[in-house]
């Protein structure tokens, strides 16, 4: 079994939350760690509007979905990918009606400040170190697909190093503790010591999706599904946007529009 989350949360304070009176516990949302700061946003103005308190857990996609498969008592869950929000889905730990999709994103190559900066991915090769979120990661598959299509995964060989979520390896770059990284540029938006050296082509990975769902099984299901129909609304949209992901309209098949 994966080990439960390090910011702040253990299974233990998530069952006591759990076992409050209905009136006083809060509504659990998981979410990526890349949706940090978005997220506390969009909780603030959902508790402005009249919506119960939230309690927040970012973490990577891969481990929040190991989590709550296992019994993570959360009421709301947003994947940086469809992959885990399927797995969670196949388990029966999803309510599947509730389901859609939130936003996208683009993966950009980050450097520290103080050190060049690569012109594209072939630039890459000449550098020393990479830092990419692990291959379980969405950030971190995402990124070395694109690095596989461009022939470089190979060839840059021992220079990367892996991060437990695409979050730390936006701190080594800001850090400078590498000399480049490769993050969303949601995660760019965010932090002032780096800067984007270039935006990887989409073609070259899997569509960058991330889907919301509420947890089936929960005894605030009601209150999760509003909370996710409040971030298809038009404050939730306007702060992804501001915030760097991007947003499109859907249709009721999931379709873009």
């Amino acid at each position: 079994m994966q080990p439960w989350s390090r910011r702040n949360w253990s299974l233990a304070a998530l069952v006591a939350g759990a076992c409050r009176p209905a009136s006083d516990a809060s509504l659990v949302v998981a979410a990526a760690s890349s949706l940090t700061e978005v997220f506390t946003a969009i909780a603030e103005r959902w508790k402005a509007s009249g919506g119960r308190s939230t309690e927040l857990l970012f973490d990577a996609s891969s481990r929040l979905a190991r989590q709550i498969e296992a019994g993570m008592p959360v009421d709301v869950f947003a994947s940086a990918d469809a992959r885990w929000m399927d797995t969670l889905s196949a388990a029966g730990r999803i309510d599947t009606p509730s389901r859609r999709l939130l936003c996208g994103n683009r993966l950009v190559v980050v450097v520290p400040r103080s050190r060049p900066a690569p012109a594209d991915l072939a630039g890459l090769a000449a550098i020393g170190r990479l830092a990419l979120a692990g291959p379980e990661v969405p950030a971190g598959r995402y990124a070395r697909e694109a690095l596989e299509s461009a022939g470089l995964l190979t060839a840059l060989g021992d220079r990367i190093v892996e991060g437990d979520s695409v979050r730390t390896a936006l701190a080594w770059a800001a850090r400078g503790e590498v000399d480049a990284a490769i993050v969303y540029a949601s995660d760019a938006h965010i932090e002032p010591r780096v800067e984007v050296a270039f935006t990887l082509e989409a073609r070259r990975h899997g569509p960058i999706v991330y889907p919301i769902a509420a947890v089936a099984g929960r005894p605030h299901l009601d209150d999760a599904l509003r909370f996710v129909e409040f971030t298809a609304g038009e404050e939730s949209t306007t702060l992804l946007r501001a915030a760097g992901f991007t947003v499109a309209s859907y249709d009721d098949a999931g379709l873009v529009r």
